[in-house]
């Protein structure tokens, strides 16, 4: 599980940068391999921090398309507890509740590939809309930026402006909305802008720019329009965040440390279970593991492993009329954090 290679890498990069160095990668793989920002790591960050002991500087290395939002805050924290200055390198993507652990940083060192995005969350309640087209789908995500664009586009695009009309609007959102989902959409929304602006009081430290911070969490969570929207090194400069620009010998190492974990985790390949099968066999049946997320530093390596069964079944009929097709089943086996020692 160990890798040398990664290892090797962060200590190089912890002597260029002066820092102890820690990278968190989720898998973006769709399906049964995708991964999450979650509160299960702070525990295992926890481990590798007091083998680390304290540092004059920590640096976070982060690849993920974000997961809960609460766990940066929680993360940030205990990150800062061990250190005096506290840094994040984006070589590539750190969106959503990556973005949240970046802001709560000193400084964010991003690569010409590096991406922020909105913060804006989609939440998932047993109140949720079933599937338009099959009821036993999971329920349909709500977005907070779609409800907020409803409701504003009733007032400043088609006009209404009294109350009784705004209230009918709302009315046809409660039809198809249960409003407890609509409450719960409510409340995502104050909590990702309170946990935004602590952040960024640790991020952009004078006093006198809590203006800019109201600014900045606006921009984040309510005014990019769109969760998918990317923000590149320039936009987020402009928006007024502490970037700093990698010299070439540091992008290189940092794009050599993400290229590793891209080719172990086979990071941005859709999940195809036909690539795991045997294309002569008519019925199948595969076990496979996946290492899906990693938290690792020169002291420790924890690996998250996910183990799939993918079954494979097609129909014995025989004659002109032929059988149904081939029938793919994928089954969630358990995921695992598993823990090794560098040697170091």
């Amino acid at each position: 599980m160990v890798a040398e290679n990664r290892i090797k890498l962060i200590r190089e990069l912890g002597k260029l940068r002066n820092s102890t160095v820690i990278s968190y990668i989720t898998s973006d793989r769709a399906g049964p391999l995708a991964a999450r920002i979650a509160m299960d790591v702070v525990p295992l960050f926890y481990k590798h921090l007091k083998e680390l002991g304290h540092s004059r500087k920590l640096d976070l290395f982060i690849y993920s398309l974000g997961g809960d939002t609460i766990t940066p805050w929680r993360l940030v924290h205990l990150l800062r507890e061990f250190c005096d200055k506290f840094g994040v390198l984006v070589t590539y993507k750190a969106h959503s509740a990556a973005t949240l652990l970046a802001i709560g940083a000193d400084e964010i060192v991003m690569g010409p590939l590096g991406e922020l995005s909105p913060i804006d969350p989609t939440i998932t309640t047993p109140f949720n809309p079933p599937h338009p087209e099959n009821p036993t789908e999971p329920k349909v995500e709500i977005s907070i930026e779609d409800v907020m664009s409803f409701v504003n586009l009733a007032k400043e695009k088609v006009g209404l402006s009294d109350q009784e009309n705004l209230v009918r609007a709302f009315e046809k959102l409660i039809e198809r909305t249960h409003p407890l989902a609509l409450g719960g959409v409510y409340r995502s929304h104050a909590l990702i802008r309170l946990v935004a602006e602590k952040l960024l009081r640790l991020h952009i430290k004078n006093k006198g720019k809590s203006q800019r911070i109201r600014q900045i969490v606006d921009k984040l969570a309510e005014k990019l329009y769109y969760h998918a929207y990317l923000i590149s090194r320039a936009e987020a400069e402009e928006l007024g965040l502490n970037i700093i620009r990698p010299q070439k010998d540091l992008e290189d190492l940092m794009w050599s440390l993400y290229s590793e974990y891209e080719s172990t985790m086979e990071l941005g390949r859709p999940f195809n279970p036909f690539d795991y099968l045997k294309p002569d066999l008519e019925t199948e049946k595969i076990d496979k593991e996946f290492d899906i997320g990693f938290i690792e530093s020169e002291k420790l390596v924890h690996a998250g492993n996910k183990k799939i069964r993918i079954l494979k079944t097609a129909s014995a009929g025989t004659g002109p009329i032929p059988g149904p097709p081939v029938q793919i089943q994928v089954q969630d086996l358990g995921f695992e954090w598993k823990m090794e020692r560098t040697g170091t």
